[in-house]
């Protein structure tokens, strides 16, 4: 089980670190690029929660669930683990405005596909799957 704030069928953008790190190295060593721009990587796929639990579920082969907490749980969760007050409505405040639809600002465009391949299920099997069989 996993737990999180968001609502559980609600579907964002989800990409990996490594194509993160991937698209970043690419413009660092891009000598040619210059000024300022936005550069939204958002994965090939939009999944919920549910979704997410599903996938992992398939490829580890083992029940996973999403189970959403209320707001304050979280908060808690966050203060018990040593942030500071202020932080932790600082977190809380994200989650409620990615719940909110933040996440959503930006079409998805296949480019985005191209630059940040990595689906949620090649996550699970190349990272999730070797931690959980360990």
């Amino acid at each position: 089980m996993f737990f999180g704030t968001l609502s559980p069928d609600l579907a964002l953008p989800a990409v990996a670190t490594r194509d993160i790190a991937a698209v970043a190295a690419r413009l660092l060593l891009d000598s040619t690029w210059t000024g300022q721009e936005e550069v939204p990587l958002l994965g090939p796929e939009d999944l919920s929660s549910n979704d997410m639990a599903a996938i992992a579920a398939e490829v580890i082969g083992i029940p996973v669930r999403y189970q959403q907490i209320p707001l304050q749980a979280f908060k808690d969760q966050l203060t018990g683990a040593g942030l500071s007050e202020a932080m932790a409505q600082g977190m809380l405040d994200m989650m409620i405005a990615k719940d909110n639809g933040l996440d959503l600002g930006v079409a998805r465009m296949p480019q985005h596909a191209i630059d940040t391949p990595t689906t949620f299920r090649q996550w699970c099997e190349d990272t999730l799957k070797p931690a959980v069989q360990g």
